[in-house]
């Protein structure tokens, strides 16, 4: 794997390769008879839910995209492999469902604990997860998911560019073998590594290398996610994190009304997409009322790069139109049953 620009120059070639997906507890699973999510989708299903009707008890976990870039990722390619709005309706329904922690390693530890069924990971989480814990699995999401490579460079500004390169030729044949160390798990970029005395060792890095070099992928767009990343996250962090209370209250109720009987799947779709919609809210620039797209995203984004003063702003009023979102929809639900 390698960044080639338009002029054919390498930028940079791939050390490793890791993808995303989740970590699943099968001993959890089977204690609730839950079905084994597949998708991104999946992790915000009503099913998923019926712990936290019944026992107030989140059966997945994520960690606050502010404080982790392995999720900051997941997020992004939900948004990219389900639209912006599918994919904001599916990471609040996620969000619904989960504990969520500070960040990627709490979220991870959760899974192999057994405190909750699945946690979103990337790659090489998951795998130390399965040594942990043998009742777990990481799962790769088909077609929802991206191969990256994670990058290893030469810089213009080296005084030593030629042990520079010698180092990169190392990293990339011999060094490789140390992704095969018990603590680190990660997946080599060259499949040559799989050769050395520590790679015939690692036989389950093989075969996940081997399936891995097959996923069908999405097609993700690295640029346009930098481009709404910081917008994003603290949208994420006004709406979901900070609310993480009054939404679960509004989740539960409406699940269990549904569980109940009390209405029917076209009005649990209804409201559930209700709930996760990108919000309108008051743009504390302008004072106009917009809406949350990816354009505006952008948009936020580039102004709090320029003014960091306004993330705080921005955050009030989303904080603000969300719980005023959540309040009234639960005023609904309550005048149901």
């Amino acid at each position: 794997m390698k960044r080639i620009d338009g002029d054919g120059r390498v930028y940079w070639v791939a050390a490793s390769i890791a993808s995303f997906g989740f970590t699943v507890n099968y001993d959890v699973i089977s204690k609730y008879k839950l079905p084994v999510p597949r998708k991104w989708s999946d992790l915000g299903s009503p099913e998923l839910g019926k712990p936290l009707v019944l026992e107030l008890k989140p059966m997945v976990s994520i960690a606050d995209p502010t404080r982790s870039t392995s999720h900051t990722r997941m997020y992004e390619i939900i948004l990219q492999a389900y639209g912006w709005e599918l994919g904001w309706v599916n990471l609040t329904l996620m969000a619904a469902n989960s504990l969520i922690e500070g960040g990627s390693t709490e979220a991870r530890d959760n899974a192999i604990a057994g405190r909750v069924a699945v946690a979103i990971t990337i790659d090489f989480f998951g795998y130390t997860a399965m040594q942990a814990n043998p009742a777990t699995e990481y799962i790769i999401p088909e077609g929802e998911t991206i191969i990256n490579g994670d990058p290893i460079a030469l810089l213009v500004t080296s005084r030593n560019p030629e042990a520079s390169k010698a180092f990169i030729a190392w990293v990339l044949t011999e060094g490789q073998k140390i992704w095969f160390r018990k603590e680190i798990n990660r997946l080599p970029s060259n499949p040559k590594a799989f050769e050395l005395p520590e790679g015939r060792e690692r036989a389950d890095l093989k075969k996940v290398f081997d399936n891995i070099v097959n996923v069908k992928g999405l097609e993700f767009n690295d640029e346009r996610a930098i481009r709404i990343e910081r917008a994003m996250q603290i949208y994420f962090k006004a709406t979901l994190v900070d609310l993480d209370g009054l939404l679960k209250e509004v989740w539960r109720k409406l699940l269990s009304l549904y569980f109940a009987g009390k209405i029917t799947d076209a009005k649990l779709l209804e409201y559930s997409r209700r709930l996760g919609q990108p919000l309108q809210y008051r743009d504390p620039v302008t004072g106009n009322i917009v809406e949350f797209t990816e354009s505006d995203a952008e948009r936020i984004t580039k102004a709090i790069l320029e003014n960091p003063a306004l993330e705080d702003q921005f955050i009030r009023e989303w904080r603000r139109a969300a719980e005023s979102r959540y309040r009234s929809i639960l005023g609904e639900l309550a005048r149901i049953g």
